[in-house]
């Protein structure tokens, strides 16, 4: 019988050594990195199943007994909210055989597993187990298995490792530089997912790379940046994250401010615009008046699911034209997305896995998109040192 071993990423480092070289002399990845089951397989491993991913916003489980179902890589959990308001995270399998004990999102005083009726209280401890009398096993004190959980900014933070690096090492280049992201003085809208047809990474380097966006955005938010693109620089943090700041109108179709200003940016400019990443899949944008934030979750090697959360000054929600101005701001955004980068990341995908596809130079204004898969390259190679 022979026994699989773990694919072996060495195998393709010829071919993304030159994504390693200064940006000013590095090539984008190879396509197998977009369309190989061996590196998605490791990217669970090494990336999804090893590192603090963030899984949602406190407020959408707001209340005692307020819960919610999530998928990583297929490994499905729950995040609840207990009578006392703490937050838990558990996987989402039922000690006796697997089957998920909850579905969707809702309110409850526990999770029954629809297959054999195990019973577990909202922190995941199992409370009846009908008819194993006769069983041997010791089912007291017995509880889903959980997870690694942290609270930052109004965002759940999970991970599936129990030896992943302290959450506040993790998050701490961030807190120091990413000020201006106060989202936990913002109100969620909405959480809107699409499904995309193309790799995760390819997503997740296209909402990084400004390099298209005034030619591939021209008719929509391409027309509002006014950024020098020759001077424009990254700021490179640890562990792949980056932010950068460049001068863009509000979304609308006018370009024209929507909500109330965010407080702590009274007295700027109203083109004031930041982004950042935080590696693996989240991206932060602020506009004057607003909040996102994108994750990118991969579903299989050629498919993702790209998740948006909008975010508001709660006075926003007073104004009686806050859901006119919320749709028009949703469909000029979403617009964008469906019609302009959705058909172009599939193409992205099909060209990733053309026999002829050659990895062509990287732009300066892709500067953070080099290090984010600089730092890729590292996780999934099994060189990163956390540093």
């Amino acid at each position: 019988m022979n026994v699989p071993t773990e694919f072996d990423i060495n195998v393709l480092r010829a071919d993304f050594d030159k994504t390693r070289l200064p940006r000013s002399r590095a090539q984008q990845m190879p396509g197998k990195m977009y369309t190989s089951s061996e590196v998605a397989a490791l990217e669970k491993k090494r990336i999804f199943m090893d590192t603090w991913l963030c899984a949602g916003r406190e407020e959408e489980i707001a209340n005692p007994g307020d819960y919610m179902t999530r998928e990583i890589a297929s490994e499905p959990f729950v995040l609840s909210r207990d009578k006392e308001g703490k937050v838990h995270a558990f996987l989402n399998m039922c000690l006796h055989r697997g089957v998920p004990v909850a579905e969707g999102s809702g309110n409850a005083r526990g999770f029954s597993c629809p297959y054999h009726a195990w019973y577990y209280d909202l922190q995941g401890t199992l409370l009846a187990a009908p008819l194993m009398e006769q069983s041997e096993a010791n089912l007291k004190n017995c509880r889903l298995k959980p997870m690694r959980l942290a609270l930052w900014r109004g965002w759940i933070f999970v991970s599936f490792n129990p030896d992943a690096m302290p959450f506040e090492t993790f998050i701490a280049p961030f807190e120091e530089n990413l000020w201006w992201f106060k989202s936990d003085e913002c109100r969620l809208s909405e959480r809107v997912v699409l499904q995309i047809d193309c790799n995760w990474k390819l997503l997740v380097e296209n909402l990084i790379d400004i390099y298209h966006v005034p030619v591939l955005h021209k008719a929509s938010f391409g027309g509002f940046l006014k950024s020098d693109k020759e001077k424009l620089s990254f700021n490179l943090l640890p562990r792949g994250g980056w932010y950068y700041e460049q001068k863009a109108r509000p979304h609308s179709k006018s370009g024209q401010q929507l909500f109330p200003t965010l407080p702590w940016l009274e007295g700027m400019d109203s083109g004031t615009s930041m982004k950042a990443g935080i590696f693996p899949n989240l991206n932060l944008s602020l506009r004057f008046d607003s909040l996102r934030m994108w994750q990118v979750w991969p579903t299989s090697t050629g498919k993702s699911e790209l998740h948006l959360y909008s975010l508001f000054m709660p006075a926003a929600f007073e104004d009686p034209d806050f859901q006119k101005h919320y749709e028009e701001y949703k469909s000029f955004l979403l617009g964008a997305i469906v019609n302009e980068d959705g058909p172009m990341v599939v193409k992205l995908q099909q060209a990733m896995g053309s026999e002829f596809y050659a990895p062509g130079p990287l732009s300066h204004l892709e500067g953070a998109v080099h290090h984010l898969m600089n730092y890729y390259l590292d996780v999934v190679s099994g060189e990163d040192r956390n540093d």
